[in-house]
């Protein structure tokens, strides 16, 4: 029997290794002969620059202002915004070749990558350290590449005066890559605000998941749900630490797509499901608080089209926690470190 096992085990690992494909990400086309004459306010700043069409870091930022950027940007005008705090949410929807620099900057809304009208957004680069205090989405958009992403929770700045709501890449996204991911402090009461927020990074999307994600570093701290939720084809994450989760309320909470109705309430650290040919290089899992359900939830997948956890480790109150694993799991974890 062990010998079978073996055997099974090692067609898995060669079955990945010939299937595995690499993840490329097709930048926009940038267009610096864009004609801007119509949006400028300050023409002391350089084209492209947020400060010449009217928008300003720590003061009021004009709806106005903000759309005449977002309209040079989808003409593939390179768009720069400076170091500082914008009380504004930024929504980027059906548009194509946009490349936004971000020089640490603080977002008290969310951001939005979606589509509309059937037409999805795509060719998108996002450089520098972004910071969101609200939420990250996206969906039905595609080669979408970001620098260092930070969620984070300040309940003076954030716009709603609220905890942050994490991140959804949802239905029909695909290509996007991430250089670190880092969400801290995700929300979890048990009001409708946060009815949407089941894992403070949740990847999914019912019968057309996520595909080709890559993350380079992800980490995951005091997430007030699950802390990650994960579905789709071809995802690569190289390093994941997730350091405490599931403080929050399970109540008046939406469902997740591929689970079924009330499993959303179970807390999770990591939670992957219904995720086919994807690979989590190193996972470390630690808490120090006598909060969530599981430590590690594998359900079930493609057997032909299997997912590694390489490197694993669980530390403190998280080596108490139980490990649930379907019958059709197609997950296999490979070494504790």
């Amino acid at each position: 029997m062990k010998q079978c096992c073996l055997v099974f085990s090692l067609i898995l690992f060669i079955s990945c290794v010939d299937t595995k494909k690499s993840i490329d990400i097709i930048d926009p086309t940038e267009d610096l002969n864009v004609v801007d004459i119509e949006f400028i306010i300050d023409s002391t700043y350089t084209k492209g620059d947020v400060r010449r069409y009217g928008i300003f870091p720590n003061k009021v930022v004009s709806a106005k202002y903000l759309n005449n950027v977002l309209y040079l940007a989808n003409q593939g005008l390179p768009i720069y915004f400076p170091k500082g705090y914008y009380n504004t949410s930024i929504v980027l929807k059906k548009t194509s070749n946009v490349s936004l620099q971000f020089d640490e900057v603080v977002l008290g809304g969310g951001f939005q990558i979606i589509d509309e009208d059937n037409q999805a957004s795509q060719f998108i680069k996002i450089t520098g350290t972004l910071i969101i205090l609200d939420k990250l989405f996206i969906r039905k958009s595609n080669n979408i590449s970001f620098d260092d992403v930070l969620l984070t929770s300040d309940t003076i700045q954030n716009s709603f005066k609220q905890k942050n709501r994490g991140v959804s890449i949802y239905a029909g996204s695909k290509n996007i890559r991430f250089n670190s991911l880092t969400i801290n402090d995700t929300g979890g009461k048990p009001t409708g605000f946060f009815k949407y927020t089941a894992a403070a990074l949740q990847v999914h999307g019912w019968k057309n998941n996520p595909e080709n994600i890559l993350i380079n570093s992800l980490s995951i701290n005091n997430a007030g749900r699950t802390a990650l939720y994960l579905t789709g084809n071809n995802h690569q994450i190289k390093k994941v630490q997730v350091s405490n989760f599931g403080l929050g309320s399970n109540e008046n909470m939406f469902g997740l797509d591929d689970a079924s109705p009330g499993e959303e309430t179970e807390f999770s650290a990591v939670w992957i499901n219904r995720c086919n040919n994807c690979e989590i290089d190193s996972l470390l899992i630690n808490s120090t608080y006598n909060k969530g359900k599981y430590s590690l939830r594998l359900d079930e997948g493609k057997y032909h089209e299997p997912t590694f956890i390489n490197n694993i480790q669980l530390n403190n109150k998280a080596k108490e926690l139980p490990i649930k694993d379907d019958k059709l799991t197609n997950i296999l974890v490979k070494h504790e470190y």
